[in-house]
């Protein structure tokens, strides 16, 4: 449990947005719905790739 907080996961579930990014679900499905995050989708389980999700908020940052 005291690892979780000093690591970041590789990919994510959608409901763990809150903890990991800090902003609500449904900004998260705006930018699934934009075409900005694209999940990979293990039958009926939809999971996110970390890596992508940073890239995204740091390029916000730039701009």
């Amino acid at each position: 449990m005291e690892n979780e907080s000093k690591f970041w996961p590789v990919t994510f579930r959608r409901k763990d947005i809150p903890r990991l990014f800090g902003f609500n679900v449904r900004s998260f499905d705006t930018l699934v719905n934009q075409g900005k995050l694209h999940p990979i989708v293990f039958g009926s389980l939809k999971l996110y790739k970390t890596s992508d999700m940073l890239a995204y908020l740091e390029r916000k940052q730039v701009k």
